[in-house]
């Protein structure tokens, strides 16, 4: 009784294993999969907003050479010889207009020099995800390898994962259900071992075990049997 009680635990520990495993594997094959699809996303944008950008710098340059026109012709008008009669009110409507030009043109260079500063960050950005694009395809391939070991696992979770961001994210949606079905099967087959044991420890025992874990039946079975 007791061999058999030992045999009912390592099954039950072996299943537990099992589970552990799978468990990390789709975690981890679901992380995989979800950063590939955002990756795969950002890459996909990243042209469509260079073009936004080109087109914001080539308005800002247009802004900015007729900003600087402006400001040159109300500096010229501000300077007007001193012996030609001029009001005071005339005099400071030309300030006026010099200061009203140069703040125009500090905020048209300020947004030159803005969209000049997204372009560096999204060229830095974008070539950070390719480069985490290729590290994420070593990832995957080895999740792959691993997956080869796992026992009951389908055809479709031994594949490789395809080329590119893409074919990684199909790739993780294939394995994540192919996990999900090992997942049950162990789940199943862990349910039938417990029941086995309290069915073993019931008959010994004379008590109804249903629930109690394999590990306890079998220290309860080890404590009877050995008075």
């Amino acid at each position: 009784m007791l061999a058999l009680a030992a045999d009912i635990e390592r099954r039950d520990g072996e299943v537990a294993t099992s589970l552990e495993l799978v468990g990390e594997l789709s975690r981890r094959a679901g992380e995989v999969r979800a950063r590939a699809s955002e990756l795969d996303a950002l890459l996909a944008a990243t042209p469509g907003e260079l073009a936004a950008l080109d087109r914001g710098e080539a308005e800002d340059r247009d802004a900015r050479a007729s900003a600087t026109d402006e400001l040159a012709a109300a500096e010229r008008a501000a300077a007007e010889p001193t012996g030609r009669r001029v009001s005071d009110e005339q005099r400071r409507e030309a300030v006026r207009r010099v200061e009203h030009a140069q703040e125009r043109l500090d905020e048209v260079t300020a947004r030159v020099e803005r969209h000049e500063a997204e372009r560096v960050a999204l060229i830095a950005i974008e070539s950070d995800a390719r480069r985490e694009a290729v590290e994420l395809a070593g990832e995957a391939a080895d999740l792959a390898a691993r997956l080869h070991g796992v026992p009951r696992i389908s055809q479709s979770g031994r594949e490789e994962p395809g080329a590119g961001l893409a074919g990684i994210v199909s790739w993780g949606g294939r394995v994540h259900a192919a996990l999900f079905v090992v997942r049950g099967q162990l789940e199943a087959e862990r349910d039938r071992i417990v029941r086995e044991a309290n069915e073993l420890g019931g008959a010994v025992l004379g008590e109804h075990l249903a629930g109690s874990s394999v590990a306890l039946v079998r220290r309860r079975l080890e404590e009877a049997l050995r008075r």
